[in-house]
């Protein structure tokens, strides 16, 4: 499986691993984040998607994963269990544009499925790449190659590996690349981060637009829970109660 297999290059040229924050700009319905937060089981995964049904969509799988994870967590509450063989949450899907956004803060991790991302959108991504905070804002995973991602649109970045995906189901194929940073908070960008608290201090910074989910997914599995649940309500048309054809699809069952 060609996410699988980026997954692994993640892991093996740029650290993605339990500590890791991961996002998916443009998520869809959610499938990468939900694969890094189980595997390698990521701290905090974040997707942002524009589409509301793409979102809802996420949503509802999110609510799924969550729901046998807090079962899981009540039924070995007395027993030590392995955390690799449990369904993990940490993760949180944002219906928002990721233009509101200033940088890419507090993400160590910035994933893109970017075929047919527009140049304006490059144009503005590679601003708030190049103004996220240099010390954990350290990998870019996109489907584009050094000669637009570098030369054109001057992502501060170097390429530090590349492998050929193919899309599931489909004859399909793109090239899928992971870049460095290049501009670590040593030159002249340093100005711009200064007042930006360091990790080794405990304290991470991040952009307005992902604080609510960042506190929500560290919070806890009981609390993220509740919050899911609550939005996938309210999509389904109430709280609590289904739609009168959810219902029906319900008892026919």
């Amino acid at each position: 499986h060609s996410m699988q297999k980026m997954i692994n290059l993640m892991m093996e040229t740029a650290g993605l691993g339990e500590s890791s924050r991961f996002i998916d700009v443009g998520s869809g319905i959610g499938k990468p984040n939900l694969h890094v937060a189980q595997y390698p089981g990521v701290a905090f995964s974040c997707g942002v998607e524009m589409e509301h049904t793409r979102w809802s969509l996420g949503m509802t799988c999110l609510k799924a994963c969550l729901d046998v994870a807090v079962h899981n967590e009540t039924q070995n509450s007395s027993s030590i269990t392995n955390k690799s063989n449990q369904i993990q949450g940490n993760t949180m899907f944002l219906h928002s544009n990721i233009l509101e956004a200033k940088t890419f803060d507090p993400f160590t991790h910035v994933y893109m499925f970017s075929i047919g991302f527009p140049p304006d959108l490059w144009i503005q991504l590679a601003e708030k790449w190049n103004e996220s905070y240099p010390e954990t804002c350290m990998y870019l995973i996109c489907y584009h190659g050094p000669k637009d991602i570098i030369d054109c649109y001057e992502f501060e970045v170097e390429l530090v590996a590349q492998t050929p995906t193919s899309m599931h189901g489909s004859k399909e194929g793109h090239m899928g690349y992971i870049y460095k940073r290049t501009n670590t908070g040593t030159d002249e960008s340093e100005d711009s981060t200064t007042s930006r608290p360091s990790e080794s201090g405990g304290a991470i910074y991040c952009d307005p637009l992902f604080e609510t989910s960042y506190k929500l997914v560290t919070g806890g599995l009981q609390p993220l829970h509740k919050e899911v649940t609550r939005q996938v309500q309210e999509l389904m048309g109430g709280t609590g109660r289904t739609t009168r054809s959810r219902q029906s699809l319900l008892l026919t069952r």
